[in-house]
């Protein structure tokens, strides 16, 4: 039995070890591969919303975040202009709420935000535990993310700091021209009915909802107009979600925060996303938001 046992904890006490070198393997690897600024010439991914990382420390008041709905509807440059908010967007397309959490987490170890928001659309896009799994460890460990990097390394990715020289002079916004009609008739018609919010997204944005109050940011939900993307039943289910949360939610596609969005020439793309024009009147409405908070 003694033996057994002796047997047992040395080859914990090795596997522990193996666990810890590669670990420690991984780490200094990381370092290597991790790109040494945030430009896409270094090798970083999704340049725009890191540039962020470029703004001067503490300078940014708000932050959006979100999908393809949120960098083609905020400003943040015309926010400037109209209220002197400064303000950044971390939206990427298809952005899932386990990026979402990754993007906040680095912003903030730069920026003390009053305000974070959060567009709502990204919560409704499934993701899997495997995929939540893999988002933690290559923020943990940036050699997962970047290992393809081994092709373009230099001499100053061994031996320089991760720094950050570049930012977005949209400041994550992109502007689409041109309009495409969408066919509104029937958008946000009333109705009973409650989506179904995806296990794992509330579980993230309860994470998302604690790393704001940490940080001392108030969290807004807002949902932009689309009318491909939002409906009736999203509306409801947010509205349960915010106050089971105990944070802000504002609609900008029915009730008192409606946004007045020509259908037939703010969007760009039939009612998915808005176009400048339809994204100037959000800025707007949201900036005079923003002013009360």
């Amino acid at each position: 039995m003694g033996n057994r046992l002796v047997r047992a904890s040395r080859s914990l006490l090795e596997a522990a070890l193996a666990v810890a070198a590669t670990i420690a393997v991984l780490a200094a690897l990381s370092h290597v591969f991790a790109p040494k600024n945030n430009q896409a010439e270094f090798g970083q991914r999704d340049e725009r919303v890191y540039g962020v990382l470029g703004q001067p420390e503490g300078s940014v008041e708000v932050l959006f975040l979100g999908d393809s709905e949120a960098y083609t509807s905020f400003s943040p440059l015309q926010l400037w202009d109209e209220r002197g908010i400064t303000s950044y967007v971390l939206g990427t397309p298809g952005q899932k709420l386990c990026y979402t959490r990754s993007l906040l987490g680095r912003a903030l170890e730069r920026q003390r935000p009053r305000v974070v928001v959060l567009e709502t659309n990204c919560l409704f896009r499934s993701f899997s535990v495997g995929e939540a799994l893999v988002r933690a460890a290559q923020d943990a460990l940036p050699v997962l993310e970047y290992h393809d990097r081994w092709k373009s390394l230099r001499p100053e990715d061994v031996l320089g700091t991760v720094r950050a020289t570049w930012t977005d002079e949209a400041r994550g916004f992109v502007g689409k021209e041109g309009a495409v009609p969408a066919d509104a008739s029937s958008h946000m018609a009333p109705s009973d009915e409650v989506a179904r919010l995806p296990w794992l997204s509330r579980v993230y944005l309860d994470d998302i909802a604690r790393t704001c109050e940490r940080a001392g940011a108030r969290l807004v939900l807002v949902s932009t107009p689309s009318t491909r993307n939002w409906s009736t039943a999203r509306h409801n289910r947010m509205e349960r979600v915010a106050s089971e949360l105990g944070v802000d939610y504002v609609d900008l596609n029915v009730g008192k925060d409606r946004v007045e969005i020509d259908w037939s020439r703010d969007t760009y793309d039939g009612g998915d996303h808005l176009n400048v024009d339809g994204a100037r009147k959000v800025t707007s409405a949201v900036g005079a938001l923003l002013a009360r908070v």
